[in-house]
């Protein structure tokens, strides 16, 4: 019995994280920024002049994922995609 109880306890909290997760992410989208922090100690991020649209949470597009994470740096952490694509 114990056992099933813990299940059905376990099954709550998986919904309960699955629904708050649904939640937060209508607000911001999760970008991997790390590859850029490495960068970051004392040397400028040059980035490449691909096009390819990130829309902030401060309203901004940015015109692709290393001047996003850029920005993202500068606000220490603060700064969330909103959406892919121009704002």
């Amino acid at each position: 019995q114990s056992h099933i109880l813990f299940l059905m306890l376990m099954c709550v909290i998986d919904i309960f994280d699955r629904s708050s997760e649904r939640t937060s992410s209508s607000h911001s989208l999760p970008v991997d920024c790390s590859e850029y922090r490495r960068l970051e100690r004392g040397r400028p991020i040059y980035c490449e002049k691909l096009y390819q649209p990130f829309c902030g949470s401060d309203g901004k597009t940015y015109n692709n994922k290393c001047s996003f994470c850029k920005a993202v740096l500068k606000s220490r952490g603060t700064l969330r995609m909103k959406q892919a694509g121009v704002c």
